[in-house]
């Protein structure tokens, strides 16, 4: 259970890179069938979604090879650009590169006409350029640090993630630990010896104390593994110390507080719901809500960079179990300051406390309790009876 999340991270990242080199290793070849100098000059854009095979140029020996399997594809352009197919054989395995085609040979065309209409290389390539804007991020409080806006988003939606896969190994340990001993009638003999409190509270520093062995376990792992692979191609094209750089300190303290504050927000709430559980089999049902709860800020977190100041996104960047996948995406925007990052962390702390103390008080009260009904269907009837 430790190195679930880094076995899946790592499993992930395995696949990524077996699948970019198939895709690499499956490239289609093609022949192109035009003037020597557009056939040089497609070669000179070194294509990496296609192969072109260079000595390939008589129309009728590409179409033999076509046939029978030799090439993926003909490309076909005369002299003035006026003319232009590609023909490709439909059961071949490889990928259709027309995509890429079409954009290589747009901008082929592009220095054609620019050459016939007298400018120079150096003039087209003014031309077509893309600007380039320098963004400045504003607030009206105060200016925020952070010179990476995409950077930031992009490090939040990285946090929300681990987080939740954190989250989804600890509340399944939540429900096992605390539902699993009230299902089989074993919690009786255990409270004969202490007291249902310093039972729930021991669990719940067993659990406290296994996140902090996994989080420093990470850390130790992960600068064992710079320091042994800090020289290699690999970990310098990663670039860490020039992403970092660009990240302020505060913005990195404000989503790591939160992220941690929701780690016991959502344990709590699960251990809550747990001790409404009075059937092992419904331990899932009760762990399963709390882990479709987790996902509501991942999916908010993709609005709320689209428009930030919405009311609702303003809303429940405050609120806890949501401020950790709202509010580091608006603080990256610039549409706060970072004292709201503090206001945040403050209302969650508070949050943290108050459901550590319901789960604790949910536990005691309902230790002995036995229902036939689900916890959902439980809380539902329960606030139905009270309207």
């Amino acid at each position: 259970m430790i190195i679930s999340p880094l076995l899946l991270m790592l499993v992930g990242a395995g696949l990524s890179w077996y699948i970019v080199k198939q895709s690499a290793h499956n490239q289609p070849t093609i022949a192109v069938i035009a003037k020597p100098a557009i056939r040089d000059a497609l070669v000179a854009q070194h294509p990496t979604t296609y192969k072109i095979k260079q000595k390939l140029t008589s129309k009728q020996q590409a179409t033999n090879y076509l046939n029978d399997g030799v090439i993926d594809g003909i490309l076909t352009i005369n002299g003035d650009f006026s003319k232009i197919s590609y023909r490709h054989d439909a059961s071949s395995k490889r990928g259709n590169p027309l995509s890429s085609l079409t954009n290589n040979v747009t901008a082929l065309r592009s220095q054609f006409y620019a050459s016939q209409l007298g400018l120079t290389p150096t003039q087209w390539a003014s031309l077509t350029k893309q600007a380039t804007i320098r963004e400045e991020t504003i607030n009206l409080k105060s200016t925020l640090n952070i010179n990476s806006s995409e950077l930031a988003q992009t490090l939040s939606e990285a946090i929300v993630i681990l987080a939740f896969f954190f989250l989804t190994s600890y509340i399944s340990i939540v429900g096992a630990e605390l539902g699993s001993e009230k299902g089989n009638h074993l919690i009786e003999g255990l409270l004969a010896a202490i007291s249902a409190k310093k039972h729930y509270t021991g669990k719940m520093l067993g659990i406290c104390f296994l996140i902090l062995f996994q989080v420093l376990l990470y850390a130790i792992l992960g600068l064992a593994g710079l320091l042994f692979l800090r020289h290699s191609s690999f970990v310098k094209s990663l670039h860490l110390t020039d992403y970092l750089s660009k990240i302020d300190p505060q913005y990195l303290l404000i989503s790591l507080a939160l992220t941690i504050l929701s780690l016991v927000l959502y344990i709590s709430l699960a251990a809550c719901l747990v001790s409404l559980v009075s059937r092992t089999e419904d331990i899932g049902q009760a762990t399963a809500g709390v882990t479709s709860i987790l996902l509501i800020p991942y999916f908010i977190s993709f609005l709320a960079q689209s428009n930030p100041n919405l009311l609702a996104i303003k809303v429940l960047s405050y609120l806890p179990f949501m401020s950790q996948g709202v509010m580091p995406v608006r603080l990256a925007q610039g549409a706060v300051s970072y004292p709201a990052g503090y206001t945040a962390i403050a209302i969650s702390l508070v949050g943290a406390v108050l459901m550590s103390w319901l789960a604790q008080r949910t536990y005691v009260n309902n230790i002995f309790t036995y229902r036939s009904e689900t916890p959902l269907k439980y809380l539902t009837n329960k606030l139905l009876r009270r309207n």
